[in-house]
């Protein structure tokens, strides 16, 4: 087990719930590069990004024991899958999804109204990314609780 470290920030703080734009700008400018135990590293800086992407030695996409096609690999390992998988998601082929998932969307949304507050994360993001996920793999609704 790693060491313990200290947080340079909490991403589910109320503060940063209240206004995430204030908070990233206040962490790009006091801690560009911060460690939070929920999320583990997060970049606030363009240029830092960047800089990770292009540089897999020093920041490697291996991070599971189990291997992950293709986002768990690094270049020049991951480019033959790469090449297979983009043409799905070509402008084509997610022109034909867009009618689907844009229903899943408004579905979801169709739900929520009323007067009370939801937490996005399980009312809208993650059923949406596994209903999304069963339309775009041709597999029935039914499927996504599952995932």
């Amino acid at each position: 087990m790693p060491p313990s470290r200290s947080q340079d920030w909490s991403p589910a703080s109320p503060e940063v719930d209240a206004d995430q734009r204030a908070a990233y700008d206040a962490m790009r400018q006091r801690c560009p590069v911060a460690y939070s135990t929920l999320q583990g590293w997060t970049l606030f800086r363009h240029h830092d990004v960047v800089d990770v992407l292009h540089d897999p030695e020093t920041f490697s996409n291996y991070v599971s024991r189990h291997l992950s096609v293709p986002n768990g690999m690094d270049p020049p390992e991951h480019t033959p899958f790469r090449r297979l998988i983009e043409p799905y998601f070509d402008a084509e082929p997610i022109g034909r999804l867009e009618p689907a998932v844009r229903a899943i969307a408004a579905g979801l949304v169709d739900g929520l109204r009323g007067d009370h507050q939801v937490e996005c994360m399980d009312a809208l993001a993650r059923p949406f990314a596994a209903r999304a996920q069963c339309a775009f793999l041709g597999w029935p609704e039914s499927l996504a609780p599952a995932l």
